[in-house]
């Protein structure tokens, strides 16, 4: 009886062998070419028009990287920091508002847009973008400026903020990675090795632009040429490298533990209903930084600076205005 229960059992001992091998397989398969394409394909780049809003792309060469940037108005300096995927085109309805008063200096920071980065070793973490940062304000003659910056590259303007205060006048902070909290499942994920590097290789311009309708409640004000314009760029493979390594080298601890360092007089913009760095942030920040202040931008989402340029607009000319006793109602 032995014998023939262990010849009966048999089959199904070598239907679980075979099904483990297989799976092993498969999954071995799976990691080969996750593996491939996020450390050896490179994805072709989408040519297309480098058209900068409003005035005529300049670039300046450090030695850190040859930065794209452009230049309006007159008067006290400000610079604009897009945030991560965008480059400045995002601020084409905020330049013409602040040159009336300024001199508005739009530069796409590493990662961003058409700058170039010079070495390919370079990190994307705080210290190198903070550094970066100081490059160009350098590069450009600036010792002293405002500065704006949007979503990821707000803990730049931060660092930058607290390392040398002598050099930010005001600071305007929309919807920013501040805080050390959760991040967003996207950016969580791109944090894991070779996840990352295989997401921002695969991402297409249909993928891109379904995602960042999700930055946006008013989505028409996303055009397909708008779309198109932020794809041009970010299909460069030095800024889809950056996609991942910005995000997994962001120390938000860092930045989080020397938000009461920030003596400039900053304002916080935030979207009501952003659904990629959560609203609730925005108190919790401005009770960090000594002196801010807050408005939550209602009916707005993540790009809360394209969603509302109205509203926004009103708030930072109000706020940066030469004239400190200007305010809105």
């Amino acid at each position: 009886m032995a014998q023939e229960s262990d010849q009966r059992s048999r089959p199904g001992r070598r239907w679980v062998r075979r099904t483990l091998t297989t799976l092993v397989t498969l999954l071995a398969l799976a990691v080969t070419a996750t593996s491939l394409i996020a450390y050896v394909w490179q994805p072709a780049e989408t040519r297309g028009s480098r058209a900068s809003p409003l005035s005529q792309s300049r670039y300046v060469d450090t030695a850190v990287a040859r930065f794209h940037y452009t230049r309006t108005g007159d008067g006290p300096p400000v610079v604009l920091l897009p945030g991560g995927t965008l480059w400045i085109h995002t601020y084409r309805d905020v330049i013409p508002a602040l040159a009336v008063d300024h001199t508005v200096y739009a530069v796409d920071l590493p990662g961003n847009g058409y700058t170039t980065v010079h070495d390919d070793d370079f990190s994307y973490d705080l210290p190198a973008m903070t550094g970066a940062l100081r490059e160009f304000m350098d590069a450009v003659g600036l010792p002293r400026a405002s500065v704006v910056a949007h979503s990821l590259n707000g803990s730049v303007a931060l660092s930058f903020a607290w390392q040398e205060p002598e050099r930010v006048d005001r600071l305007v902070l929309m919807a920013p990675l501040a805080l050390d909290t959760d991040l967003n499942p996207n950016l969580r994920l791109m944090r894991i090795p070779m996840i990352g590097e295989a997401m921002t290789k695969l991402i297409t311009e249909d993928l891109y632009v379904s995602g960042l309708k999700a930055a946006y409640v008013h989505r028409e004000r996303l055009t397909p040429e708008t779309a198109h314009a932020y794809w041009v760029p970010l299909s460069r493979a030095q800024n889809r490298e950056a996609m991942w390594k910005q995000v997994r080298n962001l120390d938000l601890s860092l930045v989080d533990r020397h938000l009461g360092q920030i003596s400039a007089p900053t304002l916080v913009l935030w979207g009501e209903r952003d659904t990629v760095v959560p609203p609730w942030q925005a108190k919790v920040l401005g009770s960090r930084i000594p002196g801010s202040s807050v408005y939550v931008v209602p009916g707005a989402g993540h790009n809360v600076h394209e969603d509302d340029p109205v509203t926004v607009d009103a708030h930072l000319t109000a706020f940066l205005h030469p004239t400190p006793t200007r305010r809105i109602g």
